[in-house]
């Protein structure tokens, strides 16, 4: 996979500063000097607990003031330039710098640490011919409702004829052999977990995944992309409290919402149904969360060993085809052991900087 290293990447917490006037010379005009503080280097908005987190001041003029400044955190003055945490909690941070005879003081940045909590991989192994597949996506529904500690990908197998699938993904039989899943509907925990489904939309299901949804981990996963033009650049960061397991790999997928397709439909009959009623097939359905690329291997890209607190950072490139509707893009990352196993997720939208969580 071509890489490249991703242009401004640093935009969420890094916002313009304008400086206070000088505690010692008050006519001072405002316009004086601005500065920009950098909470890190890829300027994440959580840090995992005892993980370093350096800040930087670069002035309007690019100056970097960063050796002269005092950085305050909760008002406290730190030693140099580097803080960290070993409780988790909300941060806020401010520098105070000379400029020219002045001194000037930034504006207060926001930053929290945390212990990550796990994201659940659902994949939904779907058609819009297979006439019991939405069962799986009433399920979601459910699970949807309950948690937001999921990242969901539907991954399409096409049919023939009048139901041909035009999102299908041309490597789901790889997957299929890979997890053992031989007829749809199917959907797979954290990959290697077979959910078992209702026949019909009840709620007897979810506690499968909101069991394990939300539980304590010791990786944090951040994600951070832009869509300039047809060019998409992904850049993932993440980062383990005691280090990574062997051969743990990263799995990079591309998917789109609201997608607007038949389905087939069995339930249109079936009382009990979110879908009773609707038609068979159903006309108008909104297919969401739609796998259409893997920007990484689909089994995941080797990572080199990680240590405790060290970040590791991918970047991707990917030319966005003209037939996606690029405001309903998302990414899903997910990493996975050297069995495939699923041990955390995250999920952005295209153009979204998010964080550890």
């Amino acid at each position: 996979m071509n890489t490249k290293k991703i242009p401004k990447l640093i935009f969420l917490l890094s916002i313009l500063l304008i400086a206070s006037c000088s505690k010692t010379e008050d006519n001072v005009p405002l316009s004086a000097s601005t500065a920009e503080i950098t909470v890190d280097k890829i300027v994440r908005e959580a840090s995992l607990r005892n993980q370093e987190i350096p800040f930087k001041i670069v002035t309007e003029a690019g100056n970097d003031v960063t050796d002269v400044a005092t950085f305050y955190i909760d008002g406290n003055e730190i030693i140099g330039n580097v803080f960290s945490s070993p409780t988790v909690g909300e941060f806020e941070v401010y520098g105070v710098y000379d400029d020219a005879g002045v001194e000037t003081t930034t504006n207060t940045v926001g930053f929290r640490v945390i212990i990550p909590e796990r994201k659940v991989v659902i994949e939904d192994y779907t058609g819009t011919w297979c006439v019991w597949c939405p069962r799986v996506t009433a399920a979601l529904v459910d699970v949807h409702e309950a948690t937001d500690k999921v990242s969901v990908v539907a991954i399409h197998e096409s049919g023939s004829g009048e139901y041909a699938d035009p999102m299908h993904f041309p490597q789901i039989q790889d997957l299929k052999d890979e997890f053992g899943v031989e007829g749809l509907p199917a959907a797979q925990i954290n990959r290697t977990t077979s959910w078992s489904l209702p026949t019909i939309h009840n709620d007897s299901h979810i506690e499968e995944v909101t069991s394990i949804a939300g539980a304590v981990t010791n990786l944090g996963i951040g994600v951070n992309s832009q869509l300039i033009g047809s060019e998409l650049i992904v850049e993932v960061n993440l980062a383990y409290e005691e280090g990574s397991g062997q051969n743990d790999k990263l799995v990079v997928y591309l998917v789109e919402n609201g997608i607007v397709y038949l389905q087939k439909n069995a339930y249109n009959t079936i009382d009990q149904s979110i879908y009773f009623g609707l038609g068979d097939p159903i006309p108008d359905f909104v297919h969401n969360d739609v796998l259409r690329a893997s920007l990484s291997n689909v089994f995941g890209d080797v990572m080199p060993s990680i240590g405790a607190l060290e970040e590791y950072t991918r970047t991707y490139n990917f030319n966005v085809p003209a037939e996606y509707n690029k405001e309903n893009l998302s990414i899903v990352v997910m990493v996975v052991d050297e069995n495939n196993t699923a041990k955390n997720s995250q999920f952005a939208d295209v153009n979204e900087d998010k964080s550890y969580e």
